[in-house]
């Protein structure tokens, strides 16, 4: 599932939750196809992002940065450099990170 923003869900994405308005209002139901009506009327309603299901949208997960947490992993390694436990996991995690984003 990846959250992305309202501007870049696409005909055919599905809904991972419902839609709903902040007093409640159930806009799309969970599991609906994504339509272009349904585009227009949430952004109608003033909704900024959509849960839906698989990653369509490379790189678009909102609130995860891969390159901050990339420059994070650099800084928390920097004094690892003789230890080769840490030397093996840092790849491994940098991979994560990567496939991730």
């Amino acid at each position: 599932m990846q959250k992305i923003p309202l501007n870049q869900a696409a005909e055919g994405m599905v809904l991972v939750y419902d839609v709903m308005t902040a007093d409640g209002r159930v806009l799309a139901s969970a599991d609906a196809p994504v339509d272009e009506m349904m585009l227009r009327r949430l952004e109608l309603a003033g909704v900024a992002s959509l849960v839906v299901h698989g990653k369509p949208v490379l790189g678009a997960d909102m609130g995860y940065n891969a390159h901050a947490r990339m420059q994070r992993l650099d800084h928390l390694f920097r004094g690892h450099h003789n230890d080769r436990f840490m030397m093996a996991l840092k790849p491994m995690l940098f991979k994560h990170f990567k496939e991730r984003a």
